[in-house]
């Protein structure tokens, strides 16, 4: 996975915003953990739709993570 720049700290940070965002539209109670690693993963998942529709070299930055 490359990060266009977002290191793996902002990764964790983002992803736990995404995720906390997340829970808070979904109305659930997961947890800063899990929230955490729903973000990455969601990270993950978009990064790998980014890179197949050909986006990975336009850099899209930490915008695409969330």
């Amino acid at each position: 996975m490359h990060l266009n720049g977002v290191g793996w700290i902002a990764a964790i940070i983002i992803g736990g915003l995404a995720g906390w965002l997340a829970e808070m539209f979904m109305k659930s109670d997961t947890g800063i953990f899990m929230n955490i690693v729903m973000g990455i993963v969601g990270a993950v998942v978009l990064n790998a739709i980014l890179q197949a529709l050909n986006f990975g070299p336009f850099g899209v930055g930490w915008i695409a993570y969330l």
